[in-house]
């Protein structure tokens, strides 16, 4: 999925968020070449992750890296989710 699929599905997140949880790490999302351009093509466990951080990052005001370390941690193991 495109970063615009993205953006649609998690309430209040901008794309320049988006851009640095990618350049920072915490998303590693596949390259696509169109044309002369790349392109980031999401997962559904990219989805997963930043919109599970971004609630804990706005709900709880959680650090990044805490709020994606969480959000990994919750993906592996869904018992540990705090929303159902």
């Amino acid at each position: 999925m495109t970063a615009g699929d993205i953006l649609q599905q998690v309430d209040g997140l901008t794309h320049d968020k988006l851009t640095y949880f990618v350049r920072a790490g915490y998303l590693n999302p596949n390259k696509i070449e169109r044309g002369s351009l790349n392109y980031n093509d999401f997962s559904d466990k990219d989805l997963f992750l930043v919109k599970r951080a971004w609630q804990y990052i706005q709900t709880y005001d959680m650090k990044t890296k805490a709020a994606f370390k969480r959000a990994e941690d919750e993906y592996k193991n869904p018992q540990m989710s705090l929303w159902s």
